[in-house]
């Protein structure tokens, strides 16, 4: 399960540019087995994958991927709720030990209680952008900052300064990595010395030429003591509102009496009178 695992995570980031740069085939086996990340899988094979990323104080949720065969059918939100689950539960997640205390007191707020880093996602899909709304992330509102002397706006304005900082330095390792470049697609044969030095750095240029359709969604740390924004996660059942409607009836046979009815209108009776309209 663990190559296949690896297998497919390589085959879905070499045909999404979207995504990560693919890491060797033996690299990655280790790290799934390390940090084995978000894979949720039935009878038919593997529905998708997530992973997650602490930035300093911000988890990044990442290489968010469904298999093509599953798409269209609500998987992204399953992935979405158990990234959620694990943001809100997982003190090593947000770089806490296990063994520091929790207050149980209850003349203490919950919000002393919360894990401290926000949960972010940089996506341009539009249907994981819907997932993401549906979830409770806020689309991240360009301003202008100081920082940026206000001449022009930014996403980033609504992080704080540390963790701008952090994720640009996390941004300038990524970038490293991507100018390296990466394997050739199989597929591509009698490249020259040009050709085949843009094409180990597709991705790069891919994704530089549409930075500006990458959206910020951030999810508050707030959410951990709030509900699952959406009904439909895993475990939980759907709630149906048919089955809560009562039927009252009436038969024309049992007319209420005038007085009956004004009884009715004066509050000394409280069983409800039929009025046939139809006359």
């Amino acid at each position: 399960m663990l190559e296949e695992n690896a297998r497919w995570l390589i085959k879905m980031q070499r045909e999404n540019l979207d995504l990560r740069k693919p890491k060797k085939f033996k690299k990655l086996m280790d790290e799934i087995k390390d940090k084995p990340g978000i894979f949720i899988r039935n009878d038919k094979g593997i529905i998708g994958h997530a992973k997650m990323q602490r930035i300093g104080t911000l988890i990044e949720l990442h290489t968010v991927v469904v298999n093509t065969p599953f798409r269209g059918k609500g998987h992204s939100h399953k992935l979405i709720y158990t990234a959620w689950e694990r943001w809100r539960q997982d003190p090593i997640l947000h770089g806490k030990s296990l063994e520091e205390k929790i207050n149980f007191s209850k003349n203490i707020s919950e919000k002393m209680n919360l894990l401290p880093c926000q949960l972010i996602v940089f996506t341009r899909s539009a249907s994981l952008a819907s997932t993401l709304i549906s979830a409770g992330f806020k689309l991240a509102i360009p301003k202008r900052k100081w920082w940026s002397l206000w001449l022009f706006k930014s996403q980033l304005a609504e992080l704080k300064i540390h963790q701008i900082i952090h994720l640009l330095i996390n941004r300038l390792k990524n970038f490293l990595n991507l100018l390296v470049g990466e394997e050739i697609p199989e597929k591509t044969t009698n490249t020259g010395f040009v050709k085949k030095f843009f094409q180990k750095r597709r991705r790069l240029m891919h994704q530089l030429s549409n930075l500006s359709e990458y959206k910020l969604f951030i999810l508050q740390n707030e959410m951990q003591i709030k509900e699952w924004a959406r009904k439909g996660g895993p475990s939980e059942e759907y709630y149906h509102p048919l089955t809560q409607i009562k039927i009252a009836t009436f038969s024309k046979k049992n007319k209420n009496s005038q007085r009956e009815i004004n009884d009715w209108d004066s509050g000394e009776i409280e069983k409800i009178p039929f009025i046939d309209l139809t006359d």
